[in-house]
């Protein structure tokens, strides 16, 4: 199955490789606004209460590294591609199993490799996350948010495959505002998720990055194993 599903995250990179360019447009864009967030922070120059824009950022900006922006991903709710797709998929010798697989096979490695242009960059751009964390404290503060970036995608995958267009298109409206409400709960109790995760790292608490890795990988068996059922009764054009 393994090597049918590599063959899948191939064929579906190569077709959308130029999406990867808009990907890391959002990319450099993201590093650059969450270093200016990170030194104001760590210099002491933002106050504990603009934090938020910190997690709203991350919390926006994770899952979004393990997609293609190609025109596809811009035409889903009007065309409903990926549902066209499946249903094209479904005349070849193509097992559920392999789509599934060969997805998320794409998503993960997109996301570790973004992840790591991501949190480089801005190791390298901000002299003050340099002296909070030394390298080993950086893979803690990484892997934390490297695991929450597949968590969250991997639920936007099983909307994306599961479920027509137009549903998807309303899940990520919902999903964004949840996203806004849950930053806003955090900014009124006076905590960040950034600022939490930057302290446990400086603590050299592994704890947390294995708990978020773990939740990951919970999330890859548990969404595929749903999205495994949802395709095989859903209909691909409704």
């Amino acid at each position: 199955m393994w090597q049918g599903a590599w063959r899948i995250a191939k064929h579906e990179f190569n077709l959308a490789w130029r999406g990867y360019l808009m990907t890391l447009l959002v990319l450099a864009y993201a590093s650059f606004f969450t270093s200016v967030l990170l030194y104001g922070h760590l210099s002491g120059e933002m106050t504990s209460r603009s934090a938020w824009s910190l997690d709203l950022g991350y919390f926006c900006m994770m899952p979004l590294f393990g997609f293609l922006m190609d025109q596809t991903a811009f035409r889903y709710r009007r065309e409903d591609t990926y549902s066209r797709k499946l249903a094209e998929w479904h005349t070849m010798p193509i097992g559920i199993g392999q789509i599934i697989a060969g997805r998320i096979m794409l998503l993960i490695l997109l996301l570790f490799v973004n992840c790591l242009l991501f949190f480089g960059i801005q190791y390298a751009a901000v002299e003050e996350l340099r002296e909070l964390l030394d390298p080993a404290a950086f893979v803690v503060y990484a892997l934390t948010w490297i695991g929450y970036g597949v968590f969250a995608a991997i639920l936007l995958v099983f909307m994306e495959l599961g479920y027509s267009g137009r549903v998807y298109f309303y899940f990520c409206f919902v999903y964004v505002f949840m996203q806004g409400v849950i930053t806003l709960l955090l900014a009124l109790a006076g905590k960040s998720a950034v600022v939490f995760t930057l302290e446990a790292a400086a603590g050299r608490n592994w704890e947390t990055a294995i708990a978020s890795v773990a939740a990951a990988a919970m999330a890859v068996w548990g969404f595929g194993e749903l999205l495994h059922r949802r395709i095989s009764r859903r209909s691909f054009w409704t």
